[in-house]
């Protein structure tokens, strides 16, 4: 506060010496105030500084855990890729299995596929039952088919031989066929047409 500000406060009959002391007043309680704000914030500050040490360990301690977090993550991917490569080396070696049991039985790839699992015991078990079924319908049809030709007769019969000649094979026998008849065997037998006599 200025001397001019003092005196329109106290008015302007105030004489210098009031002006002196209401100023050295407002000085001294201003003193006192700054004083007292000042310890205000050197206690936030000391407040703040205990915080912020906390700040500073909580987020050492994060960056720990993060790490080991990290560790724990690659030793559990270690662990699904190692159980993965476990899983496709049993389903390869239970399909050879599978491909051997079932060698020379004319099955594809993907009807063997359908058979196989990690579980190579299952998988044997499979493929055997299914050569066994297939072996079962090979000896069914080979029994069948045997049984089948034993009982055809191979005599020949004389139903099959043209008893009559009803072949056109002169212009006489031409003639004697209708008009449609005739045209008929023109079109179906054009080289035998050319060759009557």
């Amino acid at each position: 506060m200025t001397r001019d500000e003092a005196r329109k406060i106290l008015g302007e009959n105030a004489t210098e010496e009031q002006i002196t002391n209401l100023l050295n007043n407002f000085h001294v309680q201003e003193s006192a105030k700054a004083k007292e704000l000042q310890q205000e914030i050197d206690k936030l500050k000391a407040e703040n500084s205990k915080y912020g040490d906390y700040d500073n360990i909580k987020s050492q301690l994060d960056e720990i855990n993060k790490a080991n977090m990290t560790e724990q993550q690659k030793l559990e991917a270690q662990k699904q890729e190692i159980e993965k490569n476990l899983r496709e080396s049993r389903i390869t070696v239970a399909r050879a299995k599978a491909k051997e049991i079932l060698a020379g039985e004319g099955l594809t790839d993907e009807q063997i596929e359908d058979l196989v699992t990690d579980d190579q015991e299952a998988t044997i078990s499979r493929a055997n039952r299914w050569k066994e079924t297939i072996n079962a319908i090979k000896d069914t049809t080979a029994k069948a088919t045997t049984e089948n030709l034993t009982k055809i007769d191979l005599a020949p019969t004389m139903s099959n031989v043209n008893q009559t000649d009803d072949s056109i094979n002169t212009f006489e026998k031409f003639g004697e066929l209708s008009a449609e008849e005739q045209q008929k065997f023109i079109e179906e037998h054009p080289q035998e047409f050319k060759n009557l006599k």
